[in-house]
């Protein structure tokens, strides 16, 4: 049975992973299922053959129906293969088409992704009469429900009124600072000066847990996150790269995380906040190599296309081992330490 999901590679990203492979080994864990059928790893599994490599690490998945089978390659190639959105949505479609009757929100369970998203495509292909419209659908527990529908807004316009006299207006608020509440504008993209000396001290980025498909357009990882595949409930690996969400929820979560992925992973370098005063802050710099403080605060790329920079300065964070070069490259930026 053949669980490649995806199209094959392109001769350029086949090079670049057997050019990867040959030099650090595999890295990610080639997945079959009892029968020995590769359920994820085929162009990972064929570069071994051809460079003689037989000791890789693989992982043996028992017990998967052969829809499981499917959902889980899916997930996996969402979650780490670098794939525009169309050929994500393509997935999804795909995913809709074999388990109609699942909700929303058990697909979305399924694949790592938002159930949103799963929404606007059932539409999609419900329109196009490609899946057909049921009026009830399974939940994560096998239970019958019916399908929700939202429902047609209706305008009415309001009859005119008559104009009240205006009250004397407001004095306006004092702004608050970033700062202040901490709000945590979660799209901040880091600048490309610090992601090239990021690469500088690690020579490669294999993963950045927190991104964007807009993000990845600088920090070229060769795999990330984003919020519908979830860095938090995936393994981390490799040299990777963090910029969190700077949301105070958010950031314990992921800094959390980081701590617990440490003995998987060879470096990582981290882009917060100096929040000095927060317990987050403090757990990083004591699991840490070394520090970099910038001189004046980081002006990150939004969403729009403009340039923005929180009310606070900014601290990198190292993990790994070589301070000694993250200090001679980040010096340039700022003043570095290395924690006691």
């Amino acid at each position: 049975m053949n669980y490649q999901v995806m199209p094959e590679l392109t001769a350029e990203e086949y090079a670049e992973l057997k050019a990867d492979i040959a030099l650090r080994g595999v890295m990610v864990p080639i997945e079959y299922d009892e029968a020995g059928n590769v359920l994820d790893g085929y162009h990972r599994l064929k570069i071994c053959s051809e460079l003689g490599i037989k000791d890789y690490p693989r992982v043996i998945r028992s017990g998967m129906s052969e829809s499981e089978k499917l959902t889980h390659a899916r997930k996996l190639n969402m979650a780490r293969r670098h794939l525009t959105s169309e050929q994500k949505r393509g997935l999804i479609r795909e995913q809709l088409k074999e388990t109609p009757e699942q909700s929303d929100r058990q697909i979305a369970q399924a694949l790592g992704v938002h159930h949103t998203t799963v929404s606007s495509q059932r539409r999609e292909l419900e329109a196009n009469g490609d899946v057909a419209k049921l009026a009830t659908s399974t939940d994560t527990l096998g239970r019958e429900q019916p399908r929700a529908r939202k429902p047609v807004s209706i305008f009415i316009p309001a009859e005119p009124e008559e104009p009240e006299a205006q009250a004397a207006p407001e004095e306006p608020a004092s702004p608050r600072p970033f700062v202040s509440y901490n709000s945590g504008n979660n799209e901040w993209y880091t600048p490309a000066e610090y992601i090239e000396l990021a690469r500088e001290v690690m020579r490669s980025i294999d993963l950045d847990p927190a991104s964007s498909d807009i993000a990845n357009e600088v920090v070229r990882a060769r795999e990330y996150y984003t919020s519908d595949t979830d860095g938090l409930s995936n393994g981390w690996f490799g040299k990777v790269w963090l910029n969190p969400p700077y949301s105070s929820e958010l950031i314990t979560k992921f800094t959390d995380k980081l701590l617990e992925e440490l003995p998987n992973i060879e470096e990582a370098i981290m882009l917060v906040n100096n929040a000095t005063e927060t317990e987050w802050f403090n757990k990083l710099v004591k699991s840490s190599s070394a520090v970099c403080f910038p001189r004046g605060r980081v002006k990150f790329h939004m969403p729009d296309g403009t340039t923005g920079a929180p009310l606070q300065g900014q601290a990198l964070l190292y993990f790994g081992g070589d301070r000694g070069k993250f200090i001679e490259v980040f010096s340039r930026k700022g003043w570095c330490a290395v924690p006691e």
